[in-house]
């Protein structure tokens, strides 16, 4: 699945499966907003940071371990990204073999490797978790604080998190950068603030009280966080730089 190995090799013959070089560019993230409407309730995030990586674009339409044996693109590593800042975060190099991409793949901080027994969070995750969450909610002259640490992993051993995400297609031109936008407020949008707000005035450790109890209102909130962040992927675009 790795391009590196095969990067090593294209670098050294000087050419990609185009004819044109393998180079590396500029991977950028941002966030999409702060605040959302659930119901009656508006709720507004004051932390929300995600672990993106790592990342895999591919020439197939169906990105898959299996359909995509080598990556046109690859960023290896993990970079937290800060949802709430709206503007472009540099989170280092993808590696490129020029041409056309259709789909992704990618782990939001948590890989389950081959190798691994279990999902394991990687180095780069915030908190060595796949997201970090605080927000209040506000419902006429309700309201109360919440804070959410989570993960979201593969589900089998050897796959990513998120695969077959159709994108573009786009080409993958020399001076071109990967911008990833991330709307972490709408991942919020399905959670039941009523049933929240009906555990008292908080403010609510929501990973605590789902531990604590996992048939708890905190406990459906986070999966459908964690739903949402599989339904509501990141959006791709190639940028040409200036």
């Amino acid at each position: 699945m790795s391009l590196r190995p095969a990067m090593l090799l294209l670098l050294c013959a000087a050419c990609g499966a185009t004819g044109e070089p393998a180079f590396q560019a500029p991977l950028r993230a941002r966030g999409a907003a702060a605040e959302l409407t659930a119901g009656a309730w508006t709720v507004t995030l004051t932390r929300a940071e995600v672990g993106l990586g790592p990342l895999y674009l591919c020439a197939t339409a169906a990105a898959s371990s299996e359909l995509c044996a080598t990556a046109a693109a690859e960023f290896a590593a993990v970079a937290p990204v800060d949802l709430l800042d709206l503007g472009p975060q540099p989170l280092g190099e993808l590696d490129v073999l020029p041409g056309q991409v259709r789909s992704a793949m990618l782990d939001y901080g948590v890989t389950w490797l081959k190798t691994q027994a279990k999902p394991g969070a990687q180095d780069g995750a915030p908190g060595r978790r796949a997201a970090r969450f605080a927000g209040t909610a506000v419902s006429a002259d309700m309201s109360f604080e919440f804070t959410a640490d989570l993960d979201v992993a593969p589900v089998l051993r050897g796959s990513r998190t998120i695969e077959g995400l159709r994108i573009g297609p786009f080409d993958l031109d020399v001076g071109g950068a990967l911008d990833v936008t991330i709307d972490g407020a709408a991942w919020w949008a399905g959670v039941e603030f009523d049933a929240l707000a009906a555990l008292g005035p908080g403010p609510h450790d929501l990973a605590a009280l789902a531990a604590e109890d996992p048939a708890s209102p905190a406990a459906d909130a986070l999966a459908a966080v964690r739903f949402a962040m599989i339904a509501v992927p990141p959006r791709f675009a190639w940028t040409a730089e200036e």
